[in-house]
């Protein structure tokens, strides 16, 4: 009976003061680069994310990216669609669509992600910056965000930015 309040009041303690709450908080871990002739640039496109079928991380990544990089003009993955159907956009066609983005937006970056859901618990986003001229590579960035329900899509967002 005394153990069994002991456990009780123990419980209590650790419930008031917080101290479960900080089990859940999102664990980020990622790395990247950005080459300096990155701000060299003015414009970017931003297809939409492999693996994020709502467009939902494409869009934030897009907004979170403007509003760190506020110089460069982004052009957003619903302004895409709204000239190429997905399937232009999509990783085995972009190569002859890659010229068709420039003319059509004037942009000279193309930024590529993907996004993965490998448990309930787990997501990663990769993402990566292509001149859309040379195909080199002038950022990287990948992160790894551990969260009960794989949420925080936006705190994932402004990591990877």
């Amino acid at each position: 009976m005394v153990r069994s309040i002991l456990w009780a009041l123990l419980f209590t303690v650790v419930t008031a003061t917080g101290w479960t709450q900080n089990r859940f908080v999102p664990q980020w871990t990622g790395s990247g680069f950005l080459k300096p002739e990155f701000s060299e640039y003015g414009s970017v496109a931003i297809l939409p994310f492999e693996g994020d079928e709502s467009g939902e991380v494409s869009d934030t990544f897009a907004l979170t990216f403007s509003e760190g990089f506020p110089k460069m003009e982004v052009v957003t993955r619903k302004h895409l669609l709204k000239v190429f159907s997905a399937e232009e956009l999509s990783p085995d066609r972009l190569a002859k669509t890659k010229r068709n983005i420039r003319k059509a937006f004037g942009t000279e970056l193309l930024l590529k992600g993907s996004v993965y859901y490998p448990s309930i618990l787990r997501w990663i986003l990769q993402v990566m910056i292509v001149d859309l001229e040379t195909d080199e590579v002038l950022g990287r960035s990948m992160v790894e965000i551990n969260y009960i329900g794989a949420e925080r899509i936006k705190e994932g967002c402004q990591f990877a930015v």
